[in-house]
């Protein structure tokens, strides 16, 4: 493989990348790597950019970690002339860095509070695994047609009774192009846990040939099961990933209560076109996957 591809991704990343300096104590004993007119470049930094890349030392090659701190070298050098010309006075960029400030803190405050959330037990991770067999036990892998039909508002009630009375696809197709309805075609293939936790249960009771109707931003999408696989994973297999999304899930509670906590203890006022609006409970969307990593 060329250098280069990768070369391209580091310095996108990190060049867009959002870094506070001296936010953690380990910068202040972190080893220098590097030196950019006298500005230090840390092993903390060079931890810091893997990680936004989703990289480790271990997976790296000599060649690509030298690539890394060039990068990083890169940025500083950027820095270093934008601050000499001054950019960093020019109101757009100040906006800029406060919503990249405003973003990190937040983002911190939410991490840190996030840290008391226990581990799940393993009876918590056993319950969750046989209240899903849809999951795990009895996982399928579905092989999808897909159409994705541009509709108006007053024609979706008509469109879902034509869907129920279709004996399959093609037919349903037919009387489409017959309405001058717009549509477009697809094809994918999905396991259980990369469908909307919402309809996984009903999936898990069709068979091959049956049309689903889904509400969408422009108007209906159709699925139609081409073929199906079963792909059951074991409780062994699956701890990992129901500890992950027990733990994830339990620090998502933790943020909502906190904001509504937060909320309810601030004055908020709402301002010109928004001076309508009142507090809002932090609604949960009925079109999320589970949840969990994909399942390899």
């Amino acid at each position: 493989m060329k250098s280069y591809p990768l070369m391209n991704k580091i310095s996108l990343v990190l060049l867009l990348a959002v870094t506070l300096a001296g936010c953690s104590k380990q910068e202040k004993t972190s080893s220098a790597i590097a030196s950019v007119n006298g500005t230090a470049i840390t092993s903390t930094q060079f931890d810091q950019a893997l990680s936004r890349l989703s990289l480790t030392p271990q997976n790296l090659t000599p060649q690509a970690k030298d690539q890394v701190v060039q990068a990083l070298v890169d940025q500083q050098l950027l820095v270093q002339a934008a601050t000499a010309q001054k950019l960093d006075q020019d109101p757009a960029v100040q906006q800029l860095l406060q919503a990249a400030h405003d973003q990190v803190l937040s983002q911190a405050y939410l991490q840190h509070a996030g840290q008391a959330v226990a581990k799940p037990s393993e009876a918590d991770i056993s319950a969750y695994y046989n209240q899903h067999p849809e999951l795990f036990s009895q996982r399928r892998i579905y092989n999808l047609q897909e159409l994705a039909i541009a509709a108006p508002k007053d024609r979706i009630a008509e469109l879902n009774s034509r869907i129920e009375t279709s004996h399959d696809l093609g037919e349903f197709v037919n009387w489409l192009r017959s309405q001058n309805i717009p549509f477009r075609t697809g094809s994918e293939v999905k396991a259980a846990e990369q469908l909307p936790m919402n309809i996984v249960p009903r999936m898990q009771t069709m068979q091959n040939g049956q049309l689903l109707a889904l509400p969408s931003a422009n108007g209906i999408t159709v699925l139609q099961i081409a073929s199906i696989q079963s792909a059951p994973i074991t409780l062994d297999k699956a701890h990992t990933l129901i500890e992950r999304y027990l733990t994830a899930a339990k620090q998502r509670d933790v943020a909502t209560a906190d904001i509504k906590k937060l909320h309810d203890a601030a004055k908020i006022e709402y301002m010109g076109e928004f001076s309508g609006m009142g507090k809002t409970a932090q609604g949960k969307s009925e079109n999320n996957t589970s949840g969990l990593p994909e399942i390899k």
